[in-house]
């Protein structure tokens, strides 16, 4: 039998890998989006009332329903920086620390790297990744938004296929977040046209990209270094699949490190926010460390 496509497709496809939890889910995906405001500590921005907090989110943060759009202080830079709680825990899985040589292999748009940056404070070394010179533009806007120049000195925006970077460099950075470019069930599902176009194969298609993108971080970091893997996806393809191949691929080279945090569950690999039972995601990560 042919597999269905568009939204008939899709909801076939998903329904058979989340089973009875489908349909609620889809419902939380097509719900309006919450946010967290991260606190820019260069913009001298305060939060009139009180702030709501995400347990286990350490950058100082509100969240509410709905923010004003973010803009600039009279110190001349943005105010605060709007994310999915869910999109913080990657840069929190890192476990960063000031002196580290670090690659955002994935950055546009640049708001994980903001994050990094601050965790680093201008010490070691933080590259910035993307092949598409229209979101490195935007990668460039929001450091130069958000952070002072001089306050910048660590950071270097680069063009590499993040894919083939191992060609040209080995066994060189301590870290490296690879948030890949997903499937983004949420975008498709809020876009008509999108959707209609959707098919099985596209993540199929998608989870090949993934894997050789993170095949390359484990030959960039050095022996001890760590790899944070993660998607907007809700294909577990793209997710513990991924990891899995690693492990058939990759044997003997890594080992994971298992992460829990306060919202969400944990996988057969990693850890998944779904916006059903918490209101944020859909997010997935898995930590990986490099043995040999």
């Amino acid at each position: 039998m042919t597999p269905l496509k568009g939204p008939d497709g899709f909801n076939q496809f998903y329904s058979e890998m989340y089973g009875e939890r489908w349909p609620a889910l889809k419902e939380a995906l097509l719900a309006p989006k919450k946010h967290v405001a991260i606190l820019n500590p260069f913009s001298k921005f305060k939060f009139q009332s009180t702030p709501l907090h995400v347990s286990g989110i350490s950058f100082e943060h509100d969240v509410r329903e709905s923010f004003p759009q973010p803009e600039k202080t009279e110190a001349g830079y943005t105010n605060y920086y709007l994310m999915d709680a869910a999109s913080i825990l990657p840069v929190e899985a890192m476990d960063l620390h000031p002196g580290e040589r670090v690659v955002d292999l994935c950055a546009a748009p640049g708001g994980k790297s903001f994050l990094m940056a601050l965790k680093l404070k201008n010490q070691g070394l933080l590259v910035s990744n993307d092949r598409s010179a229209a979101r490195r533009a935007r990668i460039h806007r929001i450091f130069d938004d958000y952070i002072p120049k001089t306050e910048q000195k660590i950071n270097t925006i680069t063009s590499y296929d993040a894919t083939k970077w191992s060609l040209y460099q080995k066994s060189n950075y301590d870290k490296v977040l690879l948030d890949a470019p997903c499937s983004s069930e949420r975008h498709v599902l809020e876009d008509s046209k999108e959707l209609s176009m959707w098919a099985p194969g596209r993540t199929k298609a998608i989870a090949i990209t993934q894997f050789a993108m993170l095949a390359s971080a484990l030959d960039i970091i050095k022996v001890g270094g760590t790899i944070v893997y993660s998607t907007c996806a809700l294909s577990k393809l793209e997710n513990d699949g991924i990891i899995a191949k690693l492990y058939q691929k990759r044997a003997g080279r890594f080992e994971l490190i298992h992460k829990e945090f306060s919202f969400g569950e944990p996988t057969e690999f990693g850890w998944q926010v779904l916006p059903d039972t918490t209101g944020w995601g859909p997010f997935y990560l898995a930590v990986v460390k490099r043995v040999r």
